[in-house]
């Protein structure tokens, strides 16, 4: 960066349609920012508004880009005024939400460091009819205050079950809010920003914390970093089965969690990855090996190293060969790195839970702990086998009828 963009702390990226009277709540509260004006900078990302925004005069930089309108698509609309931001710190901010003042100047405080994510405290209150003059004076201290809505219960039980995201878990990308999500711009370029084959309301945001925690980000939610939203959280809304609904379906072919696919089906991203080096296995070998792993669990197995394999023998959407793809390992939350072993006593699935663990021949860890290794950070050591579950090396092809019949 050079001249008065080096002393640019944050860019605000705003997700814009059709809404001049929130837009104008949202910008005039920017103005209100502790942050100094020359230390941050607005980017409304219009969305193919019928009328194209017009932001008006304000105290601190202010720029429209836009797309076509070609559908929901808010998670394109970020990412275009990602592009545009020329900060270190990227804070996206909907539309419909009303910072406090300090919030930018937490956020830049919390978001600088490597790859980092933060997640503001985002509550509800009623603003219909309000106009930028009116939120100024509640703002400021001068005007009456708008009706408080119910803050969602899901998410202060979220926060409070991770210690504001600090211990993460299985379920910490639901958590990740986009109307109130910062990170660093080294993060957004290493995860291709947000997956734009979202077009429809939900679900880019929690994809998008996936990726971040399966990538090795560093997460945590800033309770005095207070956005106010215009109206209830989705589940004071209307018709909300249809809106989840279409929101989870575009989830489960992304998101490896039984929250959002259940158990029982096959799908292209599994949530494990398995890499197996089949030594020139015979192909009985690797056929026991892969159908112990594959039991029971949402596991892929790509294979390496096979002697006459034939891929099409076995017509099994799980089976690959070669090494996994970058996109898959993007979402995968497990990898297992193996030889031809043989599994039982515990599946794939319920061995996941006690990871890290490993035996000769056999390594279970989370993709996050691996990405977070490869890059130096503190990881979770190897844990103790679990008694219950064993592991057997395939030395030589075993009698695939006597195998299979003796776990009748």
């Amino acid at each position: 960066m050079t001249g008065s963009a080096s002393r640019l702390r944050v860019s605000v990226v705003v997700p814009y349609f059709d809404r001049e009277d929130q837009l104008d709540r949202l910008l005039t509260a920017l103005g209100l920012q502790t942050l100094g004006h020359d230390r941050f900078e607005v980017i409304v990302a219009d969305d193919g508004s019928p009328r194209p925004p017009e932001p008006g005069r304000r105290p601190y930089s202010v720029r429209v880009v836009a797309q076509p309108d070609l559908g929901f698509r808010a998670g394109a609309a970020r990412n275009l005024g990602a592009r545009a931001a020329q900060a270190e710190v990227i804070a996206f901010l909907d539309q419909d939400c009303v910072p406090s003042a300090s919030y930018l100047e937490r956020v830049a405080d919390h978001t600088s460091a490597g790859w980092s994510v933060t997640v503001g405290r985002r509550r509800h209150v009623d603003l219909d009819g309000w106009d930028g003059i009116r939120t100024a004076s509640w703002l400021e201290g001068s005007g009456r205050a708008p009706r408080q809505l119910e803050d969602p219960q899901w998410l202060v039980d979220g926060y409070s079950r991770t210690d504001n995201l600090r211990r993460p878990d299985a379920r910490t990308y639901q958590l990740v809010i986009g109307a109130v999500l910062s990170v660093s711009r080294d993060l957004h370029q290493h995860l291709s920003g947000f997956d734009e084959g979202f077009t429809a309301y939900g679900g880019e945001d929690w994809d998008y914390g996936h990726r971040a925690l399966v990538a090795g980000a560093g997460v945590q939610h800033l309770p005095d970093a207070v956005v106010w939203h215009d109206g209830p959280d989705l589940a004071g809304r209307e018709q909300l089965v249809s809106t989840k609904n279409a929101e989870t379906l575009a989830l489960a072919r992304r998101l490896p969690d039984r929250d959002v696919r259940g158990e029982h089906l096959v799908w292209k991203q599994p949530d494990v990855v398995v890499r197996l080096d089949a030594q020139n296995a015979e192909s009985a070998t690797v056929l026991a090996s892969v159908e112990s792993l594959l039991a029971g669990s949402d596991a892929h197995v790509w294979l390496t190293g096979c002697r006459g394999w034939d891929a099409e023998a076995v017509e099994d959407p799980r089976l690959h060969l070669g090494e996994p793809p970058a996109a898959i390992m993007a979402r995968a939350r497990y990898v297992v790195d193996c030889g031809p072993v043989v599994l039982a006593g515990m599946s794939l699935r319920q061995l996941c839970s006690e990871a890290p663990v490993r035996v000769e021949g056999f390594a279970l860890r989370t993709t996050r702990g691996a990405n977070r290794e490869r890059r130096g950070l503190t990881t979770s050591p190897w844990r103790s086998w679990p008694r219950g579950a064993q592991v057997s090396r395939l030395d030589a092809a075993p009698l695939l009828e006597r195998l299979w019949q003796s776990r009748r």
